[in-house]
């Protein structure tokens, strides 16, 4: 005989009474064997030998069916019922071979078989413990598994985000990096030559400069006029003056501007070789840092200091017999610098007015100041003093 109890919730009515009564029989049926169905192996599995000894058969919850055969004397199958204690309430008719089962709940349940007799009363025939487990995610160790795995997806989850996002990122910074890069690299060739295109400016308008003052020259040499001939030569000074300018943008490494002490040196050494005499040597001292000024701000200053050597030269040193002449510059905060030039000359005549004056060398000097926006001062201290505090390019800018 073969038993198969069912694992879903039996809801169908038995031919036995409800809640009848149970008692033993002295002659119990005969256990034979009992097999069941793994889900897990999809197979059935002889467990009779552990059922035998133990008289208790375990389950797991996925299990379909069981097997079990009886040995049943002088009992008719229409007389035999089965019941699941702690599960089932009514008694359920044995009349098939299989009986199919669904999932118990996590437990520990008595397996009762049972013949009918007389004012509905139930006669055990044979009873067994018998043991569900509890499936993975079923039951409290199903919900702790759950909560569990759904934890570790989450995590998974977000620490795949994470590398994914820092991925992206890692390519997309490597990508920026690149193109930073090349760009950078592209802005530098283009900036050297920008520069390489400048300096050649600057030479080319050097070299044109040069070309006017040897002309200046060679017109100076055809006239016999000596006032004609000096105006000649100050304007070829005013001419160099600005051609060593440029001079010295282009032989420096970078364009952003041009350092004054060396521009001095050059102007002042030109100037002394042009004007002093033999007879009164004059010593010129240079007190200048090594600052750079725009190109904007260094030709007007650079032509302030070509008209003051130019004066000194020619008018301060008369019947002397040497001469000092000192030039300095400071940077100021915010932009400003300040000029100062000194000759141990005669200075100019008592009652000059130098801001009325029309020299044109003088003229050219307040002139000049004003593009600087400053206002040059003269004053007679033991020799002439000029002092101009002027502005550069840039913080001239911001006063427009």
């Amino acid at each position: 005989m073969v038993l198969c109890c069912t694992l879903f919730f039996q809801t169908f009515c038995s031919h036995a009474a409800s809640h009848a009564d149970v008692i033993s029989d002295s002659s119990r049926a005969q256990f034979i064997s009992f097999e069941r169905f793994s889900t897990v192996q999809d197979s059935l599995i002889d467990e009779s030998e552990l059922v035998a000894k133990s008289n208790r058969f375990v389950l797991d919850h996925g299990d379909r069916f069981f097997k079990l055969k009886l040995k049943l004397d002088s009992v008719s199958l229409k007389e035999v019922f089965y019941r699941i204690d702690g599960y089932d309430l009514n008694w359920f008719s044995y009349d098939e071979d299989v009986i199919r089962v669904g999932a118990l709940p996590e437990g520990n349940y008595n397996f009762i078989v049972a013949k009918q007799i007389e004012n509905e009363k139930m006669v055990t025939l044979y009873s067994a413990r018998m043991e569900v487990k509890a499936g993975l995610f079923h039951g409290i160790r199903g919900y702790i598994t759950t909560f569990i795995l759904a934890i570790i997806l989450v995590v998974v989850f977000f620490k795949g985000r994470t590398f994914i996002l820092r991925r992206d990122k890692r390519r997309t910074v490597k990508m920026l990096e690149n193109t930073v890069q090349r760009r950078t690299v592209q802005l530098q060739q283009l900036l050297a030559q920008r520069e390489l295109l400048l300096k050649e400016i600057h030479h080319r308008v050097k070299n044109n400069l040069q070309v006017i003052s040897s002309l200046l020259e060679m017109q100076s040499s055809r006239t016999t006029d000596e006032n004609v001939r000096i105006a000649i030569t100050e304007s070829q000074n005013r001419v160099l003056s600005i051609a060593f300018i440029h001079q010295n943008l282009y032989q420096h490494d970078d364009l952003k501007g041009v350092e004054i002490g060396s521009f001095l040196k050059e102007l002042t050494s030109h100037i002394k070789q042009v004007f002093e005499k033999p007879d009164c040597p004059v010593d010129v001292r240079t007190h200048v840092p090594e600052v750079f000024l725009d190109i904007d701000s260094a030709i007007p200053i650079g032509l302030i200091i070509n008209e003051l050597l130019t004066n000194s030269y020619k008018y301060a040193f008369v019947g002397r017999s040497n001469g000092e002449i000192v030039i300095e510059l400071k940077v100021l905060p915010d932009g400003d610098f300040y000029f100062h030039y000194f000759d141990s000359g005669v200075g100019l005549p008592k009652d000059y007015d130098f801001t009325r004056s029309n020299s044109l060398g003088l003229k050219l000097i307040r002139q000049l100041s004003r593009q600087l926006a400053g206002h040059i001062k003269y004053e007679f201290k033991e020799g002439s003093s000029f002092e101009l505090i002027f502005k550069n390019l840039e913080a001239r800018s911001q006063m427009i």
